[in-house]
């Protein structure tokens, strides 16, 4: 099946992952500073080649970091605020975790903006600025674990560890080759260092990536309530079975296919697809886009989206809650049961399907 459609969720996605692409560069930034500051450059780069590539990833930094306010700024899901941009911890969504990004924004801000002063500003003053460079990482890594449902994604969180253990890597060597300090300083420090991923991967386990984390974080009942009172409560993230059916129909300009079914694990519920194309010779629809529609058993608000892509027999929707705006990507996998037109498969719900899934077309 083929899919020509534009994405309506394109604001969710960039400011999701231009954030996770900011980690990394971030990142990848942080190291090359510790090195530097180590005095290592490759034997067939001069210094002011590796430091130019320092100043590099820094820019690029920067451009990802507007991208991803921008399009936070932008995306409906939740009323972050433009104060929030420039004032930590002032958000009615997460203050806590969002302020933290917000923090790390005004420490790389500092930083961009004394370094375009530096000729006017006294070394020390400048070098002291620079440091909060190095500072700004370790909040923006709690912002990412804190802030968003896609570390509970595991792909996400093991990219965010790697992330961690890539730093902390660094420091370690760092350390061992730091011969001006007495070795108990050098033994403490490289304990302590080792100690963080340990105490961030326990925090993680016990905090982010346990159900319930969003209301626990500060995220206002009016976008994922309590499901209690007149809110209505978000069915969080699950995978669940599916059975139903598949209808099609002719229409003016092509083809329709309807798939409607149950949902059977998670909040249960029903779901529908409305795939639009154009008829093949072997009897199969060229899709050109489609709609859906899920309603929670657990008596939520329902859910609406659009396809915006195909892979063999699994189906990519992206989905967002009629009342509330939370918005989360959606696969359905399908198979046939049987002759005629019965379906069954699986229906994951934030969560991310089997690697080799879409071409197998069954859970496996």
């Amino acid at each position: 099946m083929t899919l020509a459609a534009v994405d309506p969720m394109a604001l969710w996605y960039l400011a999701r992952g231009s954030g996770l692409v900011l980690l990394g560069v971030l990142t990848v930034n942080l190291v090359l500073g510790i090195l530097i500051q180590g005095g290592w450059h490759p034997e067939r780069w001069p210094r002011f080649a590796v430091q130019g590539l320092h100043r590099n990833f820094a820019l690029l930094a920067v451009v990802l970091l507007a991208i991803h306010v921008v399009t936070i700024e932008l995306d409906p899901y939740v009323p972050v605020g433009w104060w929030a941009v420039l004032i930590p911890f002032v958000s009615p969504y997460r203050p806590i975790w969002l302020g933290l990004g917000t923090l790390s924004l005004d420490l790389l801000a500092a930083v961009v903006v004394t370094s375009l002063l530096r000729a006017h500003l006294r070394p020390g003053l400048w070098r002291l600025t620079h440091w909060l460079a190095y500072l700004s990482w370790p909040v923006a890594l709690l912002h990412s674990l804190g802030t968003g449902t896609d570390s509970r994604l595991g792909w996400v969180f093991v990219y965010e560890m790697i992330c961690l253990g890539a730093v902390v890597a660094t420091l370690m060597v760092r350390l061992a080759r730091a011969s001006s300090q007495d070795l108990y300083t050098r033994v403490f420090a490289m304990l302590a260092t080792a100690a963080v991923p340990v105490a961030v991967l326990i925090w993680s386990t016990t905090g982010p990536l346990q159900a319930g984390w969003a209301k626990k974080a500060g995220t206002p009942t009016a976008v994922i309530a309590s499901g209690t009172g007149s809110h209505s409560a978000s069915p969080g993230l699950f995978t669940a079975s599916f059975t139903g059916t598949l209808a099609s129909s002719a229409t003016g300009s092509g083809q329709l296919a309807t798939i409607a079914g149950t949902v059977l694990g998670g909040p249960g519920g029903s779901l529908r697809v409305l795939l639009q194309g154009k008829a093949t010779s072997d009897g199969g629809l060229s899709i050109s886009g489609g709609s859906a529609t899920f309603q929670p058993g657990s008596g939520g608000a329902a859910y609406q989206g659009s396809l915006v892509g195909v892979s063999g027999s699994m189906l990519e929707l992206a989905m967002r809650s009629a009342s509330s705006g939370f918005s989360i990507p959606v696969d359905l996998l399908l198979s046939q049961a049987g002759a005629g037109s019965q379906l069954t498969g699986w229906l994951y719900f934030g969560t991310s399907p089997p690697a080799s899934s879409g071409s197998q077309g069954d859970q496996g």
